[in-house]
């Protein structure tokens, strides 16, 4: 809705695993995630009209709530009469006392059926790490234009049981992960210090693979606990923007996630020829995650600095600055903004130039426009390579 003049945005919010709520939080009650939902859209809607005195503005939303277990669905029920919501159930607000992958092809239908509603976001929030196919989610992408997916995957909960059995082989064959394990190494990498890092990769490579999604952000959440395990927030879309927005959430919330790869431009997938063990360099990450800080901020804007003119010169005609963004996204916990303040340095001192639509250039960083195009300077520095 960035555009005052776009009147209204139709929109599909999913819950898979809505849960009751409302939930015990100690010395209060917290909303669980369905009372969030409706809450922060009615939020957007007053925003949005706030000082406008004639024509509203509007997120017209349709709301898709699943949870399995009886009890838990008679809750929310109960909950959402409470709150004020009963008259809405039927209405754009559709309960389902099912389990996700049962519902998915019909909430599916549902949404692309709406004249304009391609748009939609499904939570799915499951307890461990098999109650979502991923075939499901291919599925969900490839249907509806403007999807967007946030995923649980607890990982912790995975390594610690993962074996080379049928068991095993059954279940993530299922998920859409087996083929993505190095089975075969499997034996030798138990054996090793780091496995638990190596494994986590091809998981994260797989998951992105077997999504069919474009972009993908995972990173660390750590809940609290005396033995807590820790588990993946993982978004997929087929957008650049959403991809970029959803880190601006990471970063901002830096107290709550935790992000375990390089600073900088990093490699999803394992790749041997990037392991210290063999290397003996300091290298691949996904060792204990790391807080959305300064520190990884400031390690993340030096870190692409040495990185980004060495692919920038590959592009001797220039690269769309979204072009450029598009191409790293999957391996960078930074956003379009750190991107731009990494380049700042290359921007003042002629190496690289941004050129603007109209034929002009940008003096700062900071001021690159996505559609710029960024352009080595002719003259390579000695000082970028």
């Amino acid at each position: 809705m960035a555009n005052e003049r776009m009147p209204k945005l139709k929109l599909t919010l999913v819950d898979g695993f809505a849960g009751g709520g409302l939930y015990d939080n100690g010395s209060t009650t917290a909303y669980g995630s369905p009372l969030l939902l409706l809450k922060t859209v009615e939020e957007a809607n007053i925003d949005l009209n706030r000082n406008r005195q004639k024509t509203q503005r509007q997120v017209d939303t349709e709301y898709h709530f699943v949870e399995f277990k009886k009890s838990n669905f008679e809750y929310l029920k109960h909950v959402l009469n409470c709150e004020g919501y009963g008259e809405r159930i039927g209405r754009d607000i559709i309960l389902y006392q099912n389990a996700f992958e049962d519902v998915c092809q019909s909430i599916v239908a549902k949404a692309a059926a709406r004249k304009g509603g391609q748009r939609a976001l499904f939570l799915l929030d499951q307890y461990a790490y098999d109650d979502i196919e991923l075939a499901t989610v291919r599925n969900i992408l490839t249907s509806l234009q403007g999807a967007e997916i946030i995923l649980t995957f607890n990982v912790d909960s995975l390594l610690a049981f993962l074996s080379d059995n049928e068991q095993f082989h059954a279940i993530t064959r299922r998920i859409g992960l087996e083929e993505y394990i190095d089975w075969q190494g499997y034996a030798r990498l138990k054996a090793e210090t780091r496995w638990r890092e190596i494994i986590q990769r091809q998981l994260a490579y797989g998951i992105w693979k077997a999504s069919g999604a474009r972009f993908m952000t995972l990173f660390f959440v750590t809940p609290r606990g005396d033995t807590p395990w820790s588990y993946w927030l993982v978004h997929l879309s087929n957008a650049y923007k959403a991809n970029d927005v959803m880190k601006a959430v990471h970063w901002e919330h830096g107290n709550s996630f935790g992000h375990s790869l390089e600073a900088g431009l990093f490699q999803i997938g394992y790749q041997a020829n990037q392991d210290e063990s063999v290397t003996g360099q300091r290298g691949l990450g996904f060792a204990e995650p790391a807080a959305f800080d300064q520190e990884l901020y400031n390690a993340s804007v030096i870190n692409l600095s040495e990185q980004l003119p060495r692919l920038i010169y590959d592009y001797q005609k220039g690269v769309p600055f979204i072009e450029l963004m598009e191409s790293i996204a999957n391996r960078t916990n930074a956003t379009a903004d750190i991107v731009k303040e990494s380049l700042h340095h290359f921007i003042l001192t002629k190496e690289i130039e941004a050129r603007t639509p109209e034929g002009g250039t940008r003096a700062k960083g900071t001021s690159i426009h996505r559609n710029d195009i960024i352009v080595p300077h002719r003259q390579r520095s000695i000082f970028i390579f």
